[in-house]
């Protein structure tokens, strides 16, 4: 073998087995997350969290499960990150997120209503996986009702 390949190659394959950090991780699980509530997959999104998850106001992962699939079969989700944090202590992890949430019915091209929310996640590794053991709405930063700017074409 070329001489000039094998640090190349060495680099590569060092790379290959590097593990992601823990925090990546987390975020990893975080968009896959919203990936899937964007997808209208509840199965998929409800796979995040953590048998013992506890959401606002109490809601536990039965109600959060009751809640998007009656969500998600009526509205579509458009979820934009606008800052995400993630700390991580051992098996424990802390993420504050920002969000803009739009949603829309039915056959509707353009979501009617747009929201700005932040949110502190409480995560927990187990059996090696991040899973969302706790979800907190930190307030709601503004509701824009969007179809008040709707304007029509004489």
């Amino acid at each position: 073998m070329d001489g000039r390949l094998i640090v190349p190659l060495a680099v590569i394959a060092l790379a290959g087995c590097h593990k992601d950090s823990p925090e990546a991780q987390i975020q990893k699980v975080f968009d896959a997350g919203v990936k899937a509530l964007e997808a209208g997959d509840a199965g998929s999104a409800l796979g995040v969290l953590s048998p013992q998850f506890s959401g606002p106001e109490g809601m536990t992962r039965d109600e959060a499960k009751l809640y998007l699939l009656g969500l998600l079969r009526q509205e579509k989700l458009g979820i934009t990150v606008l800052a995400s944090r993630i700390e991580v202590q051992g098996s424990q992890g802390t993420q504050a997120v920002e969000l803009v949430l739009t949603s829309r019915s039915g056959t509707d091209l353009l979501p009617q209503d747009a929201s700005r929310r932040l949110f502190l996640l409480t995560w927990e590794r187990l059996d090696g996986d991040w899973r969302l053991r706790n979800l907190q709405s930190s307030g709601n930063s503004g509701v824009i009702r969007l179809r008040s700017f709707a304007r029509t074409k004489a």
